[in-house]
């Protein structure tokens, strides 16, 4: 595969590059296993994201998985339409020469990808995946919350009722349509607006005192502090 900046390898040719490999304890790239050594792909046959493990259950209902999964063809499911949630992160971007081969990528879900550091030494780029992998609820947890407030905040200043706010997910699905991509994916704000958008208008003459109170702690638990 040439260094070439318009074209980037596939998700299967840089899942079939990694099978077998491991970061060592050091944050190296081995193949073969040394004790506290961690696999980069666990499962071939469930493409997951190689920091947090975010995983697309929709991928089982292609009718192509279960013809493939136990086949030596079994690595075509990584192209499948369901995985292109997994984003092709640089090792080393190409500001710092990284080239684009399937041993410069890593798999990962969009989140992941935002936050994998871009630096000359590829061995803080494993460090973090295997925080990560560490820590995956808390960072789970701190990436919701995150969205949350994004929402919060947005909802605020649009006067939208945030106690409405699962309608709002509910209707995510027909809002995305509304919504652009900020380079290959949707910023954190796209997001929370596209959830923003599906919620109720806020009419406090409407809310009973007991939403009204409801409604700013939630602004609160997330430290935002509104003036109605």
């Amino acid at each position: 595969m040439g260094n070439n900046k318009n074209h980037s390898p596939s998700r299967k040719q840089i899942a079939e590059y990694w099978i077998g490999k491991y970061i060592s304890k050091e944050f190296k790239i081995i193949d073969f296993y040394e004790e506290g050594a961690e696999l980069v792909i666990t499962d071939p046959g469930e493409p997951e994201c190689w920091a947090c493990g975010m995983f697309n259950h929709k991928i089982y209902d292609n009718p192509k998985y279960d013809r493939l999964i136990n086949t030596k063809s079994c690595m075509r499911i990584w192209n499948f339409p369901e995985v292109r949630y997994l984003q092709k992160a640089h090792i080393k971007s190409r500001m710092l020469d990284g080239e684009n081969i399937p041993s410069n990528y890593f798999l990962l879900c969009k989140e992941c990808h935002q936050e994998s550091p871009d630096f000359v030494d590829d061995r803080y780029f494993y460090a973090y995946i295997c925080y990560v992998r560490k820590n995956a609820y808390e960072i789970s947890e701190r990436r919701t919350r995150r969205m949350m407030r994004a929402i919060y905040e947005t909802a605020y200043q649009m006067n939208k009722n945030i106690l409405t706010v699962d309608k709002g997910f509910e209707q995510l699905p027909l809002a995305v349509e509304k919504m652009g991509l900020h380079i290959t994916s949707f910023s954190l704000y796209t997001c929370a607006a596209g959830v923003v958008e599906g919620m109720d208008e806020l009419n406090l003459k409407q809310l009973s005192k007991e939403d009204y109170e409801k409604m700013k702690s939630e602004f609160y638990k997330y430290n935002i502090y509104v003036d109605f």
